[in-house]
């Protein structure tokens, strides 16, 4: 009986994460503007419209850009010892998500707006998204690695948003204790930056 029970309890789980994914539009990873404009283009931006949304199709590029799947298992950032250590968490108006590169979904691991403490600036708790960059020390230990790994992400994000018409700006000012509990990070994950992007 007892074991029915744990069958059945684990069955409701696994079957309420299926229903909290949300399959982004596949990305689009051709065209776009020529590399070296989008260089000279790319700047940080701090006025950000919080009326003004990202749209799916752009969140699924700007993701893929950052960490998406390329080749033979790989990535669009390199990793130091290929590693893979970088993990993204998507925080919107009204959940927390992270995303799987695989299968480019969306996983809720949180409801409600969290965006006060994604950032100890008032244009980053307006902003319609934040994406948190995270790393997973037990696959990536050293420090300077995960600052690399984490570095090309975003900056594959400005590049994203300077030949999208977005705006961003990366940022280290977090409640980083309140943010990890609301990201629900396990122990082995930790919290280096958050990428603020809107219009």
């Amino acid at each position: 009986m007892k074991l029915t029970y744990i069958l059945a309890t684990a069955a409701l789980w696994t079957a309420s994460l299926a229903v909290s994914a949300e399959v982004l539009p596949a990305p689009q990873v051709t065209g776009g503007a020529p590399l070296m404009d989008v260089m000279s283009a790319r700047q940080t931006r701090r006025d950000i419209d919080p009326t003004q949304t990202v749209s799916r199709q752009d969140l699924s590029n700007m993701l893929w850009a950052a960490w998406g799947i390329t080749h033979d298992g790989k990535h669009t950032v390199a990793t130091a010892m290929n590693k893979q250590e970088l993990v993204l968490y998507v925080i919107t108006a009204t959940e927390i998500s992270r995303f799987d590169p695989e299968t480019n979904t969306l996983t809720t691991v949180n409801t409600g707006d969290f965006r006060d403490i994604a950032g100890r600036q008032d244009f980053a708790k307006t902003a319609p998204l934040n994406i948190a960059l995270v790393v997973d020390t037990d696959k990536q230990a050293r420090t300077e690695f995960q600052a690399y790994t984490t570095g090309a992400a975003s900056q594959n994000i400005y590049l994203y948003c300077a030949q999208a018409g977005l705006k961003t700006v990366v940022r280290a000012m977090l409640h980083d204790a309140a943010l990890s509990e609301a990201l629900k990070l396990p122990d082995n994950e930790l919290l280096l930056y958050v990428q603020t992007v809107g219009k």
